[in-house]
């Protein structure tokens, strides 16, 4: 018994040290890839913190995308959707806080806050709508509040496999797990898995991936990101399950890998999210949550279409 406390202590020693030192690794690593992070778009300051305004192209209709949640570089993660559309129209892509270039914050992530944060963020950067917002997956309950309580600056909705407030409702949540997996980001331990974990858009040349796993390395499971998720069932009970009958929708579906529903039940919650509503468009790809990095061309020309279809 003696032996086996010895040898115990020994390896929790061992541990510790190992964690000490990856966190010392962390830090110094993260102060230098700081000077290789240059906002790739205009910096507005909102409620205390910074956050990143990208913008490309023009055009007649202002494309304005929403991440999911958990996304580190927005900007880089719809690269493939953006530069298929910067050609006809203005893209702007909004990085909340704690996600790309964006500072993070502890303030509260109640789904109104976030949206007010976004509203003012476009001002400040001086783009003005009205806008069609494509959002992926938890940005859902985001678009859904904003064509509720202001449907004049909504033209169109376009919703990249959306995860919808029933669905969250079902949802389980594991916070304690969220909480650990946050210590682990802040000792650094992501930067010895695989990038594919937490780098969704393979189409990324290598010189963006590394720009992306340096984002990720500074933003993966930030307060904001954390908090974000812990809320996300209050969240849920909060927006109205109904599109404004006004506002054109197309609501791309994937076939639910990636999300924690098998395909009937993904689909099942987008089907009857819309019943009964005429202005609401589904497609369903088979491809995996992050629908848009798989079929890109077919998604492309089908917000091209529905946007030519509906608002030109």
């Amino acid at each position: 018994m003696h032996v086996f406390r010895k040898r115990l202590l020994f390896l929790l020693g061992a541990v510790i040290v190992l964690l000490l030192a990856s966190f010392t690794y962390h830090r110094l690593a993260l102060q230098r890839e700081k000077a290789s992070l240059k906002p790739m778009g205009q910096m507005v300051s909102v409620n205390g913190h910074e956050m990143s305004i990208f913008v490309k192209g023009e055009g007649p209709q202002t494309l304005v995308f929403l991440s999911g949640a958990g996304t580190a570089s927005p900007i880089l993660d719809f690269k493939d959707l953006y530069d298929g559309l910067s050609k006809q129209y203005k893209i702007v892509v909004v990085e909340r806080a704690g996600y790309g270039y964006s500072e993070d914050t502890s303030k509260s992530r109640d789904v109104s806050e976030v949206l007010s944060e976004t509203r003012q963020a476009l001002a400040r950067a001086h783009v003005s709508g009205p806008y069609i917002i494509l959002s992926h997956s938890m940005a859902s309950l985001e678009t859904l509040l904003w064509q509720e309580k202001y449907p004049s600056e909504v033209k169109a909705i376009i919703g990249l496999d959306w995860a919808l407030p029933e669905s969250y409702l079902q949802l389980r949540m594991h916070s304690q797990i969220l909480r650990m997996s946050r210590w682990g980001s802040q000792l650094g331990l992501l930067r010895y898995l695989p990038s594919r974990l937490y780098v969704p858009n393979a189409n990324l040349s290598s010189s963006d991936r590394r720009l992306y796993q340096r984002i990720a390395y500074r933003q993966i499971l930030s307060k904001a990101m954390l908090n974000e998720s812990l809320s996300v069932k209050g969240n849920a009970k909060k927006v109205d399950a109904k599109i404004n009958s006004q506002i054109p929708t197309l609501l791309l579906v994937s076939n639910g890998e990636g999300t924690s529903f098998s395909k009937e039940e993904w689909r099942h919650y987008a089907t009857r999210f819309a019943k009964d509503q005429k202005n609401i468009e589904l497609t369903f790809y088979d491809a995996p949550h992050y629908l848009y990095h798989y079929q890109t061309k077919e998604v492309v020309a089908k917000i091209e279409d529905f946007i030519k279809g509906t608002t030109d």
